[in-house]
This record gives structure tokens, C-alpha cells and sequence, in this order.
């Protein structure tokens, strides 16, 4: 198809699935010849680096506080994305996540720009239901539904939700978040040598933000319930608020010396490359990037059954088991059954390369094609 204008945005480049997505495709569709800008109310974050020479990034450098700009900023951050539209003018415009589908969608309207709108949805039902925030949620969701060219689901669950949520069924496209370009990682980090020092056995490892969605603490029930003749340590990367709470929560259960807290890693492949299982634990999980990565690398995975995404990647089981949620019972048992009869590698990277990014491009292609009318 022919070169189009193209901004994708996301609030921030931190170290979230969405925002990694958005770099990925960004460098995707410039690669195929596209004017592509990344556009971002701050751009500090490890996803920043991954950023290719070919986007054009446009940062507002807002400052965030905690988890969120606060309401001045917010409304400086949408008259200025207002104005960044007007002089950009593009053929289409991408967003994430929610919080990015509802400015987008406003700044759209205010600077009158007739760019195809595509919000992307990441999270499972993630709106609030109750109070006044509820109903102004649910009304500026009803906008961004009547803005959008085709809302980006990315599961078919995530699909389901927004149906539910007022989306006409004819303008969601279920396109899956992209498996990162694979780089062999050579690197070795002060996290590794910790993880030696620990002794021996299998390494679990849980990649994730320390967030209560993640339930980290179902992960550390299950392995209190292995036992202390099965040797194992379990690596945990990530950051997020919970990071003292679990900490203590792993010295109450008595785990504490097993358990490796190793922060943020910018480098996921080095992650399963020292894993010998990956678990995800998750009350939620629009899709679940750290399954296919994973899968990818040839690392066996165990999964709750979290919705959406695990049961739909994991083929209801078929490349990994799935647990119910917060069932710790469960989850120990499932990773004794995978740590003793491990799932063929090749079989899991054959699985894991369904979601790989020169695909997922093509998916995002045919939507700019299907929309603006180009052959």
C-alpha cells in the first residue's frame, strides 16, 4: 500500500505490554515505509530504547507522578496533543491504553481532524462499575466507541468485553500483541550471580509488574507448596508498589532464601534464558506478551486461566496447562506435572511464532488498507 501519516500513541514509554507493543509496531510499519511518529506525554522508560531510527519521536516531556500526570498536566496534556494533531495531520492514528483511547479520542474531535481512529484495548473489562467516576468512565467510553474507525482488541475475549461495553461487533478487530524481534543475550547481570549464589535447582520465574492483578502472592503459596526436598528457586522480575508487601510476604511463608527479587530487567530474553519454567499467576490478562516470549525462548509455561489471553495462546491448554485463578493447589500441582514432563521446545516456539511481528504488521496493514480504502 502506499506511504501514509501514521502516530501512534501511549501516555508514557515505561516499561508496560502496551507501550512495548506500540514501539514494536511503530518500527514495523516505518520499516514497510510509513512516516511514522511515536507520540508520548513523557518518553523516559526502558521502551524508549527499542525505538527505531526510522520513528520520529515527539515527546511532550509531561512529568508523572506515581502512576498518573494529575488532573493540570492531564488537561495541558490534551490541549497540547490537540495542537500535535492539527500540525501532524494524519491518515491514522493509534492509541493506548485506555487512558490514551480517551484523550486521543477528545483531541481527535477538538482539533477536527478526519485521521481514522484505532484505540487499542489491552485489559480485561478494566473500567470501574460503580460512583460518579463509573458513569463518566462509561459515558467517555461510549465516545471513544463513536470515534473509532475500529477498536483493536487484543484477544478475542478483550473483543467479547468491548461488545458488551456498547462497541458495534462490525468495528472490532482482534489483532494479538506482537512477539519482540528475538536477539540472543549475551550479557551477564549482578541478578545472575545472585540467582547462583541461591544453590541449586529448577529456576520459575515470573516476569511482571508488582501490581495485585499479577497475584504474585498465589505464586508464592504454590511454591511454599513444593517442598522443601524439591529443590527450586524462583526469580522474580519486575517492579511495582507491592515490591516491600511481597517481600514480607515471602519471609512469613518461609520462602524468603529461595526467592530472588531481581527489579525491572530490559532484557527479557535474558530472563528465560536462565529460566527453567515461566509461570503467570494473573487475576487478569488481556493477552499475556511474557507467554509467547516464553514459548519463543522454548521455556515450558504454566498459566492461571486468567481471562483472556492464556487460554487462547495456550490453545486451552494444548501448549501449557492452565490452573483456575488464585487456586494455589492447583498451581503447585501443575508445575511439579511440567517441571518433571516439560513441554517439547520446538513445539512451543512453532506456537510462539504465530504472533510474530512481521505478521502482526501485516494485520495492522490490512486494517490502515480495509479503513482508508487503498489497495
Amino acid at each position: 500500500m502506499s506511504a501514509k501519516r501514521i502516530v501512534f500513541h501511549s501516555a508514557s514509554l515505561r516499561g508496560g505490554g502496551a507501550e512495548r507493543v506500540f514501539v514494536l509496531m511503530a518500527n514495523e510499519l516505518a520499516a514497510r515505509g510509513h512516516d511514522v511518529t511515536l507520540f508520548t506525554w513523557n518518553g523516559e522508560g526502558p521502551n524508549a530504547a527499542l525505538l527505531s531510527p526510522r520513528v520520529k519521536l515527539l515527546d511532550l516531556g509531561l512529568t508523572i507522578h506515581g502512576e498518573s500526570y494529575g488532573k493540570p498536566a492531564t488537561l495541558r496534556g490534551l490541549w497540547r496533543s490537540v495542537q500535535v494533531l492539527r500540525r501532524l495531520d494524519p491518515d491514522a492514528v493509534f492509541s493506548a491504553p485506555e487512558f490514551a483511547n480517551l484523550i486521543i479520542a477528545l483531541a481527535l474531535i477538538f482539533s477536527r481532524s478526519r485521521a481514522k481512529f484505532f484505540p487499542s484495548f489491552h485489559a480485561a473489562k478494566s473500567l470501574p462499575s460503580s460512583g460518579i467516576g463509573a458513569r463518566l468512565a462509561i459515558w467517555l467510553s461510549k465516545l471513544v466507541a463513536w470515534r473509532a474507525t475500529q477498536a483493536i482488541a487484543v484477544s478475542q475475549g478483550i473483543g467479547r468485553d468491548l461488545a458488551e461495553r456498547g462497541f458495534p461487533a462490525s468495528r472490532i478487530a482482534v489483532i494479538n500483541n506482537p512477539l519482540p524481534p528475538r536477539a540472543k543475550t549475551t550479557v551477564s547481570y549482578p541478578w545472575h550471580e545472585q540467582l547462583a549464589a541461591m544453590g541449586d535447582g529448577l529456576v520459575l520465574a515470573s516476569v511482571g509488574r508488582l501490581v495485585p492483578v499479577k497475584d504474585h502472592k498465589t505464586l508464592f503459596d504454590a511454591c511454599a507448596l513444593l517442598g522443601a526436598d524439591r529443590p527450586w528457586r524462583l526469580a522474580i522480575f519486575g517492579e511495582g508498589p507491592l515490591d516491600a508487601e511481597l517481600k514480607t510476604y515471602a519471609l512469613k511463608l518461609g520462602i524468603a532464601d529461595r526467592v530472588l527479587f531481581a527489579g525491572y530487567v530490559d532484557d527479557p530474553m535474558a530472563c528465560y534464558a536462565a529460566a527453567d519454567l515461566v509461570v503467570l499467576s494473573s487475576l487478569s490478562e488481556g493477552f499475556g506478551n511474557v507467554l509467547i516470549e516464553a514459548m519463543a525462548s522454548g521455556v515450558p509455561v504454566v498459566s492461571t486461566d486468567a481471562p483472556h489471553g492464556p487460554r487462547e495462546i495456550l490453545a486451552d491448554g494444548r501448549f501449557g496447562p492452565l490452573v483456575p485463578v488464585g487456586d494455589a493447589k492447583a498451581l503447585a500441582a501443575a508445575i511439579i506435572r511440567t517441571l518433571e514432563h516439560p513441554t517439547p521446545a520446538n513445539f512451543l516456539k512453532e506456537r510462539a511464532a504465530d504472533f510474530n511481528v512481521v505478521r502482526i504488521g501485516d494485520r495492522y496493514e490490512q486494517l490502515l488498507r480495509s479503513s482508508l480504502g487503498d489497495a
